[in-house]
């Protein structure tokens, strides 16, 4: 009895030393914030981890991963039945061999009108420069005239019911650059 324990002991004590090496040799690249006007002072930090190579590596969370930003500045874990639903609304959609792209869709955007032909993030990491660079991008629409957009920022206006509830959003802007060019870009969706 008192082996077996031992040996359940020490399995443990080697995957966390494990974990503990991944985490100590992987790099936070944020990726975008969710943003609402319902408690505005809370953001929601969206993330993934590099390592040395800057492949994509996973935490105890998966390939993606989010903590609140309470006030915009002091870091808090997400509670459980929050973090589901975070999950729904950001979902992973699988990486490539090599690591270095992954997909997120926005489900989000399902619930609004939009002209996008998808809704999903492509989540990408690549040395430029001799350092590593992520990016999430979303391919808009005819009326965005079909631009590559560097995912930072979503903001949504929420929509709230007789009681105060939310119950969805009004409009969700998707704000970050052009990846193509560097350049701001901005576009807005409305409630069906």
């Amino acid at each position: 009895m008192k082996a077996a324990v031992l040996f359940t002991s020490a399995i443990l004590l080697s995957q966390i030393i494990s974990q503990t090496a991944i985490s100590a040799e992987s790099i936070q690249r944020k990726l975008f914030t969710l943003e609402k006007s319902m408690n505005s002072e809370n953001i929601l930090l969206i993330h993934t981890q590099t390592d040395a190579n800057c492949k994509f590596v996973e935490n105890q969370n998966g390939y993606v991963d989010f903590y609140w930003l309470m006030d915009g500045n002091t870091k808090k874990e997400v509670h459980p039945m929050i973090r589901s639903k975070v999950e729904e609304r950001v979902r992973f959609a699988g990486i490539n061999a090599d690591k270095t792209s992954f997909k997120v869709s926005l489900n989000d955007l399902s619930e609004l009108k939009t002209d996008l032909d998808d809704n999903k993030i492509e989540v990408k990491s690549a040395i430029v420069n001799g350092a590593c660079q992520v990016q999430s991008i979303i391919k808009l629409g005819g009326s965005a005239k079909y631009k590559k957009l560097n995912l930072k920022r979503t903001y949504c206006e929420v929509e709230k019911n007789f009681f105060g509830v939310p119950k969805g959003c009004i409009y969700l802007d998707l704000e970050g650059t052009n990846a193509d060019t560097g350049e701001a870009l901005k576009v807005r969706f409305n409630e069906k």
